[in-house]
């Protein structure tokens, strides 16, 4: 029981550590969750575009199109008639959209000319920007084919500001229930949570590992009179004692934050985090059969867990990556890891157990154990050589 609680009481010395990269997790994991996460509502809706109109027509059709984009639009005064300048204000994004209506516009409207009635100053650069530009011209169309139809000016402007603005109002849903096609927020924090947990049980273990093999820690333990498989089992008991913790705050964490994503498949993420904590410790007593200086393990750790998250979905998803990267991260455990996560959010809660799901747990156990055996394969050769 000495040897266990002299364990748990070496961690505080990586206390800070656990409590840094557990505040980076609760923070960028948060956004970055939000920020991928769809859901099965999302709602298409028309952006506002901030518009700078100079009208230079002042007719009843050049004050009436611009009545009707006060309505759906912010229109702003350009604050000059030089059209380079408006360019300029453009690009800086001081607006969005600027609109130039000539002095002969509304003469050649009642005309029936349909080119080049306005000038535009960065249209089309964003989709926004395309829609507004199609809106100007339907509304055109709009009115010409009531002044054609024999309706005054004056009607003609308000029966198209009537149906135009009608026609804004208008929302588009995606009826969509493929989970393959959405990204939950759960799929989102425990994807992140891939670098978070792996970077803190290794460095966390491998410290606490590198306290037992200290020489005065060693010779205290050793005169100590527990037998040594009674030391052994207390280390490892600890060990684990400690990766669980770890591990259920994690996950406890992620489960507050993600309570309104109720989906049912909470305890499928948990499975495959516990998977990845056996791949933890497994490597963080590799790294500690490696070396027992934290500068080391902290610059051996960055270095492994780093490349692993770029290559393995964490920082990246696996769909922007080369064939080539996916073909090397298969050599790597987080890569099963994020494939269980991907499944997990793209399949049916009540499909997921099967024979994929267990094909992605078992290889994350088995590269735990290689991990566990490179471990003590290394720490026999270094007894053996005296290293």
């Amino acid at each position: 029981m000495s040897v266990f609680n002299a364990i748990l009481k070496s961690t505080k010395a990586c206390l800070v550590t656990i409590i840094v990269y557990f505040s980076v997790f609760v923070l960028f994991g948060n956004i970055s969750a939000k920020a991928t996460a769809t859901t099965k509502d999302t709602m298409f809706e028309d952006s506002i575009v901030k518009v700078a109109i100079t009208d230079n027509d002042n007719s009843a059709l050049s004050r009436g199109l611009i009545e009707y984009l006060n309505e759906t639009e912010d229109v702003v005064d350009p604050q000059t008639t030089s059209i380079k300048e408006m360019n300029d204000n453009v690009r800086f994004l001081i607006y969005d959209y600027a609109l130039i209506i000539p002095d002969d516009f509304s003469e050649r409207a009642k005309k029936g000319e349909t080119e080049d009635l306005l000038e535009f100053v960065a249209p089309r650069a964003t989709a926004p920007q395309y829609l507004l530009t199609e809106k100007i011209r339907t509304y055109m169309q709009d009115v010409m084919v009531y002044l054609n139809s024999g309706y005054s000016e004056d009607e003609a402007i308000a029966l198209t500001k009537e149906n135009m603005i009608k026609l804004s109002d208008t929302k588009a849903s995606i009826m969509d229930n493929a989970d393959e096609n959405h990204r939950s927020f759960y799929t989102g924090m425990f994807t992140f949570n891939g670098y978070t947990l792996m970077m803190i049980l290794c460095i966390s273990i491998s410290s606490v590992l590198s306290f037992t093999k200290d020489v005065d820690v060693k010779n205290r333990i050793s005169v100590s009179g527990m037998h040594f498989k009674t030391r052994n089992f207390a280390i490892i008991a600890a060990v684990f004692c400690i990766g669980i913790v770890i591990t259920a705050a994690v996950t406890v964490v992620v489960g507050l934050m993600g309570l309104s994503d109720t989906n049912g498949k909470f305890i499928f993420y948990c499975i495959d985090v516990i998977a990845l904590m056996l791949v933890g410790l497994g490597m963080a007593y590799m790294i500690s059969a490696i070396t027992t200086n934290e500068n080391i393990i902290n610059m051996v750790t960055n270095m492994f867990v780093l490349s692993m998250s770029f290559f393995c979905g964490v920082f990246i998803d696996i769909q922007f990556l080369s064939p080539a990267i996916v073909k090397f991260a298969h050599f790597l455990p987080l890569y099963w890891y994020t494939a269980a996560i991907r499944l997990i959010n793209d399949t049916p809660v009540d499909k997921i157990l099967g024979k994929t799901f267990y094909e992605y747990l078992l290889i994350e156990i088995l590269f735990a154990g290689i991990f566990f055996a490179a471990g003590l394969i290394i720490s026999k050769k270094k007894e053996q050589y005296a290293v």
